[in-house]
């Protein structure tokens, strides 16, 4: 995971620029507008949120999101491991029983 941190960041950049880039395609052609009827208290209304506003939060959402893909993988690869290998020296480690059905 160590040696991945500018894919993370390069693919994070690139999702935060296409989702956006399409927000703001979309927003400036109508398509997205949402109007409530009444403001939540607290939170801006959709035309209070600038684009580089949106932008910060799409990348660290997506980043967090691939980070955690990534680190929930790794962790699964590592205990699929650690059980094989676990598996292989019990495999290893003990004296084969003898067969009652062997003829010698």
């Amino acid at each position: 995971m160590r040696k991945n941190w500018p894919f993370l960041i390069v693919a994070s950049l690139l999702n935060t620029l296409l989702v956006t880039g399409a927000f703001i395609e979309f927003k400036l052609r109508g398509i997205a507008i949402i109007e409530p009827q009444s403001p939540f208290a607290g939170f801006p209304a959709w035309n209070d949120i600038g684009p580089i506003q949106f932008a910060a939060g799409m990348f660290v959402l997506s980043f967090g999101v691939i980070v955690a893909i990534i680190g929930i993988k790794e962790l699964v690869t590592g205990i699929v491991k650690k059980l094989h290998s676990f598996n292989e020296s019990l495999s290893t480690t003990q004296p084969a029983a003898a067969n009652p059905f062997d003829v010698a």
